[in-house]
């Protein structure tokens, strides 16, 4: 029998996710390992996948000429849950099982959702630099309490971090589409037309998945319709943001602070003009990567693949 083939895109799986990976050893898989420290293009993926039976997928293109590549791929095991990268009309007729690990990363990202608010608000890295360079800039910032947090999609993360501002004393309000009525009661958060997120609130935070009526949704349109010194902040997906819209307004002054883990375009180019403003918070993609969730993503995704393997149903079967 041939020894199955196991590609994880996923960066620094190896090192991250040890459970997982014994796991897949254990029942004698050879494993591929991407070694780099972003996700492949088009066209690395292509060349990486032409004889695999199984892939652990980040957010590379899983599209018609990917898996016409594959022909012998039986599993896609997502590390997350945004499926925006997979195409799941062309995994269905090229008979390929897509899963996804919904809510495994919901408080890490949460936890980094906070930290960005927190350090856009109050300022940190402006006055980290500015101190660290001898000057003494004591400008004014705001108290939490005081604000109107906006939550754009209220699911797992964005619950998660309403909870964890709670404890703040600020006004929450959020819009879902799908609106959990319980959880917003439990929580203390009125939940709102995405209108009134625009219109009333002095942060919002970004927890939409990246859907055709969600790509731009921070949009010049919407943003003139924000508070004057609105601050954003977005951990779900970049293209959610017009970059350029966003730019600008920070640049005007109409959006005080944008805090961003995500970017239209990744890594982030380095002729993008949000570099060189200090209203401007980035990290590298990141929020979910905690050893706490490579431990439990890793095992999720590798018992994905032991079991379409072993003739079961995976858990959190999408296609």
């Amino acid at each position: 029998m041939d020894k199955k083939k196991v590609l994880i895109l996923k960066p620094l799986y190896e090192q991250n996710s040890p459970t997982g990976c014994k796991m897949l050893r254990d029942k004698g898989y050879e494993l591929i390992f991407n070694p780099l420290l972003w996700d492949y293009t088009l066209e690395q993926t292509i060349a990486a996948c032409g004889d695999v039976d199984g892939v652990i997928a980040d957010s590379e293109p899983w599209c018609e000429e990917t898996l016409a590549a594959a022909p012998k791929l039986k599993v896609i095991a997502r590390y997350g849950t945004g499926m925006n990268t997979v195409d799941v009309d062309a995994c269905r007729r090229h008979g390929v099982i897509v899963t996804n690990c919904p809510g495994l990363n919901a408080n890490t990202v949460a936890e980094h959702t906070t930290a960005l608010l927190l350090s856009a608000v109050k300022q940190i890295p402006f006055f980290d630099a500015s101190t660290r360079k001898g000057q003494w800039d004591r400008r004014m910032s705001r108290e939490i309490s005081d604000m109107t947090i906006g939550i754009l999609g209220f699911g797992n993360i964005g619950q998660k971090v309403a909870r964890k501002l709670s404890g703040f004393g600020c006004r929450l309000i959020a819009y879902d589409a799908f609106p959990n009525l319980k959880a917003a009661e439990e929580i203390g958060v009125k939940l709102v037309p995405q209108e009134t997120i625009f219109k009333e609130s002095d942060v919002i935070c970004i927890h939409v998945p990246l859907l055709p009526e969600t790509e731009h949704l921070i949009s010049t349109d919407n943003i003139n319709k924000m508070k004057d010194g609105v601050i954003i902040v977005n951990t779900a997906r970049g293209p959610i943001v017009d970059e350029k819209a966003v730019a600008a307004a920070l640049q005007s002054g109409k959006i005080m602070a944008f805090a961003t883990d995500v970017f239209e375009k990744e890594p982030i180019a380095e002729d993008n003009p949000l570099r060189s403003m200090d209203n401007y918070i980035c990290t590298p993609h990141c929020a979910a990567n905690t050893y706490e969730d490579y431990e439990r993503t890793g095992i999720a995704t590798a018992q994905v693949i032991i079991d379409t393997f072993e003739g079961r149903e995976p858990k959190n079967r999408r296609v």
